[in-house]
């Protein structure tokens, strides 16, 4: 019996592991070429402002920790142009974004990147989304759009 409880103990607690409070870092890869990048900045905008008003929202950017990558930089960039208001730290009415931009693969000079943005707004706890996209930047196909349940302390 003591050889069975142990491992489902661990278990339970490793699993409890993988419950967040919200999200928990943002990730940039390697970069493809500036206009992939700004590209892709733009169409991350675009997916935030369908989501949330411009103009009436305030978004903390969770940083990576190459802070001064190129991604962030033109995604801040569009946002403040968009009319978003950018917030330094997290506070409970603001949209706290988190993303993950990376290479999918690379063949020869040819590329895939995927951005992944997880969103918390505090209402309804939070929201994924997904895309991938060509070398230049482009969109391919749809996107994912997930509800997410973060946990709250």
């Amino acid at each position: 019996m003591r050889t069975f409880i142990f491992p489902l103990l661990l278990m339970m607690l490793l699993a409890s592991g993988c419950a967040s409070r919200g999200p928990l870092g943002s990730y940039c890869g390697p970069l493809p070429e500036g206009g992939a990048v700004s590209a892709i900045a733009a169409d991350a905008v675009d997916c935030l402002s369908s989501l949330y008003p411009p103009g009436h929202t305030s978004v903390h950017l969770v940083p990576a920790k190459d802070v001064e990558n190129g991604f962030a930089q033109a995604f801040e960039r569009g946002l403040r142009t968009k009319g978003f208001t950018l917030l330094p730290a997290a506070t409970a009415d603001a949209v706290a974004v988190a993303y993950t931009l990376d290479a999918l693969f690379e063949k020869g000079e040819k590329s895939a990147w995927y951005l992944q943005l997880r969103i918390s707004d505090g209402e309804t706890g939070g929201k994924s989304i997904a895309r991938s996209y060509t070398e230049t930047g482009q969109p391919e196909a749809g996107q994912s759009r997930t509800e997410i349940e973060f946990k709250r302390s």
